[in-house]
């Protein structure tokens, strides 16, 4: 599954906005997660910043603004 937290809504110091990162990501991977053909499940997390506040800490894939 995909995790995404919409931190700039709360959050007073983003590095980024995850909403353009977590499209792109999802237009490439949203196939794969629709046909099921990875070999394995898959966790992928977008965080805005270094605290983590997207789970980013406990994901297979983890990208970080």
């Amino acid at each position: 599954n995909i995790v995404h937290t919409q931190g700039w809504v709360h959050c007073h110091t983003p590095a980024t906005d995850a909403s353009g990162t977590v499209k792109a990501t999802l237009d490439a991977v949203f196939e794969h997660f629709q046909n099921m053909d990875l070999p394995a499940p898959v966790r992928i997390s977008m965080a805005c910043c270094l605290n983590m506040c997207g789970a980013v800490h406990c994901s297979d894939i983890a990208i970080l603004g």
